[in-house]
């Protein structure tokens, strides 16, 4: 009777830290276990209490919110910008299709630059990409007339520059350590901990550590199947909440609808993507999410476009 693997490289900030939290209470209430893991004890809880301050950063930070809504506001622009690049891929002037085509391959090397990537590396790639769609690709924005979705990019990204800057100047105020060097190094000591565990186990047998490994093992298995799963979810079981209705302004229609699975909110180009139908007008349009990563197949909603 082992315990089993938890896929700790899946969890993140609040999951993480629950995770060791739960697995710190459980050896407090088993003293014959921590008899057995004396020697990394103290230093498990030290590490586990640094995390726990940091996790209480980021999760009091009043910056978290508005990076993540402006986070949205970059996505939604992106969005836009390829839904129009898609239609001009189909257009009846062959000029304007070459055109499409040079910069819908730009845009799909941002998207695999971006891909889980965090806030920093995918600023810096937004910023890579408003570069090239004014030099590089100037004459295809130009044959496109995109200008005014660069325009929206380049305005969204200021104003998260800005507001980064100022969530850097909060957290000099924090512990010097960073997250995700905590996590790696409460990860080594757990997993050491779990070997030595097993080891008394498979030694002495399981009188002492059986009921330990039982709770454990309820607790890994809960967080294993809701943080991560290896095997591919249908996106089609998602629940996608009402897009309320949009106003035309003479440009396609790109709504960026929330999607959540089992309570959980979806990512945007890490869990799925979206390609839209019938947005180039009033009237009734459709959003198809495409699963991606951890998620498969697709999902089709509609939405109501009304004049101004």
């Amino acid at each position: 009777m082992k315990i089993v693997k938890a896929r700790l490289e899946y969890y993140r900030n609040e999951a993480h830290f629950q995770m060791m939290s739960l697995f710190q209470k459980r050896l407090a209430a088993d003293p014959a276990v921590v008899n057995i893991v004396a020697t990394l004890m103290g230093t498990f809880n030290t590490e586990v209490e640094l995390e726990s301050k940091l996790v209480d950063a980021v999760r009091s930070s009043p910056y978290t919110e508005q990076l993540e809504e402006l986070d949205k506001r970059l996505d939604r622009a992106i969005v836009g910008l390829s839904a129009t690049i898609e239609a001009d891929l189909h257009h009846y002037n062959s000029q304007i299709v070459e055109a499409a085509k040079k910069i819908a391959l730009r845009l799909k090397a941002f998207r695999g630059e971006i891909e889980k990537k965090p806030y920093e590396e995918e600023s810096a790639a937004v910023k890579v990409l408003l570069n090239d769609l004014k030099t590089t690709y100037s004459a295809e924005v130009g044959t496109l007339s995109l200008s005014g979705w660069v325009f929206e990019i380049s305005d969204a990204q200021t104003t998260f520059e800005e507001l980064f800057l100022k969530r850097d100047d909060e957290r000099a105020s924090r512990p010097t350590e960073k997250l995700p060097d905590v996590r790696k190094r409460v990860n080594v000591l757990y997993r050491n901990m779990v070997e030595l565990i097993d080891a008394y186990g498979s030694l002495n047998g399981y009188d002492v550590t059986s009921d330990f490994i039982g709770k454990v093992n309820s607790d890994i298995t809960y967080f294993n199947e809701h943080i991560h799963s290896h095997a591919k979810k249908n996106i089609d079981k998602a629940i996608v909440n009402d897009i309320p209705p949009q106003v035309y302004t003479d440009e396609p229609v790109v709504p960026m609808p929330e999607v959540f699975y089992d309570d959980k909110k979806l990512v945007f180009t890490r869990d799925y993507e979206l390609s839209y139908r019938d947005n180039d007008g009033p009237g009734t349009a459709l959003v198809t999410i495409h699963g991606k990563g951890l998620y498969k197949g697709r999902k089709q909603v509609s939405f109501n476009i009304v004049k101004e």
